[in-house]
């Protein structure tokens, strides 16, 4: 071992020391992001042309939560009761998840959480995994490295957090970009080894994007190897239709503390006079798949304005045009299942809950699905399967 190698080991070791020897919230985390490029980036997207319904300038998704205001009125939301859609998925979520996790059979696992939100469902999950594998890693992953510390908070609680603190690799990343999660990937084979690995992306994370079942594509094929699995958490609609869709919608728009939440990002990061009542939510159905719920920011003054960014570049924005500041989605789950399979993912294992019923039989609900690549899923079975095979199978 050369002198290089011999005082990295001494560093850490000293940091791994501190760590464990104090009560205060120490954690190491890895930035994987340039903010400047990131900031030119948000800007781009905001240079966008003309569009009156919210379809060109946008905040895109991981943007949303980037900085602490976002990250704070996030927190907020997911305790308002005018919010239920996020509220009841925390609430219920470990229901799902343990008649997911029916049965372990020891063998060592690690966590990787792709967007942990505010920290409750990935406490869940590490009080079943770390106690049957003290050695585990939990490695959250964000591009806000305020969300991620406000999703360690829920950890503390954790009966083994005092000595688990050591294991905890907070990332700051953004995991929609292809390259970020090359590297990601080649740090995992560096940390885990062939050791089985458990992703996840909860919280309806997946419908805030765009390309939202290509995102789960890219990801299991750059991350997943036959041993690993990728727990997805999504929002489910019964029926897809302009009643449900304008249902949907109103969901959100009854929320303030949701809608300061989704203003947020365009507070932090210009230099906009907002108008709370310029924002308007609409739900359309996406054809055979999913109700889409966006969330726009209208220009509703006679005049065409002039927005400053932070980088001092500018932005026209003329009267009637508008900015989309959120997306997501409610899926129907047999659409959804479909589009998985064609994208070479096979649904092992899934949990449902259903929330309040619209018209008799329409319902939303939530949906806590375990994939794994096909090749997996219709091969022997694993140590990892075994983790959360069927109740009665």
């Amino acid at each position: 071992m050369d002198q290089q190698a011999r005082e990295q080991i001494k560093l850490l070791r000293r940091l791994e020391k501190v760590i464990s020897e104090t009560e205060f919230s120490w954690s190491l985390c890895l930035v994987g992001e340039d903010q400047s490029r990131k900031l030119n980036e948000l800007a781009n997207e905001l240079q966008r042309p003309f569009s009156s319904t919210g379809d060109e300038k946008r905040i895109v998704s991981g943007y949303s939560y980037w900085g602490i205001e976002p990250a704070v009125n996030w927190q907020r939301a997911c305790t308002d009761p005018n919010y239920p859609v996020m509220r009841d998925g925390i609430e219920t979520f470990s229901r799902r998840w343990r008649s997911l996790h029916s049965r372990h059979n020891g063998q060592p696992y690690h966590y990787i959480s792709l967007g942990p939100g505010t920290g409750e469902k990935d406490a869940v999950v590490l009080a079943d995994l770390q106690p049957l594998n003290p050695e585990m890693y939990y490695v959250p992953v964000d591009m806000s490295a305020e969300m991620l510390r406000l999703g360690l908070k829920p950890m503390k609680s954790l009966p083994f957090f005092m000595q688990f603190r050591n294991q905890l690799l907070p990332v700051q990343l953004d995991f929609s970009v292809e390259e970020n999660v090359a590297e990601l990937n080649e740090l995992r084979d560096r940390l885990m080894g062939d050791e089985p690995v458990l992703f996840s992306l909860l919280g309806n994370t997946m419908a805030n994007f765009d390309d939202d079942v290509d995102l789960v594509e890219r990801l299991s094929k750059q991350l997943l190897r036959p041993q690993d699995r990728l727990l997805v958490e999504v929002a489910t609609a019964s029926h897809l239709d302009d009643r449900m869709a304008q249902q949907a919608a109103r969901e959100y728009e009854t929320s303030w503390v949701f809608r300061e939440f989704v203003i947020s990002a365009l507070h932090q990061n210009t230099d906009l006079s907002i108008n709370m009542n310029h924002v308007r939510f609409e739900g359309v159905v996406e054809e055979g798949r999913s109700l889409l719920i966006k969330v726009i920011y209208c220009n509703k003054s006679v005049e065409d304005l002039k927005i400053v960014l932070p980088n001092r570049s500018e932005v026209h924005f003329p009267s009637g045009d508008t900015i989309r500041l959120h997306i997501t989605r409610k899926y129907q789950l047999k659409a959804l299942e479909a589009a998985l399979v064609k994208a070479g993912l096979f649904v092992e294992n899934e949990a449902y809950t259903q929330f309040q019923a619209y018209e008799r039989v329409r319902r939303f609900g939530m949906d806590l699905m375990l994939l794994s690549n096909s090749d997996a899923g219709n091969g022997p079975d694993t140590a990892a399967r075994d983790v959360f095979r069927r109740v009665g199978k």
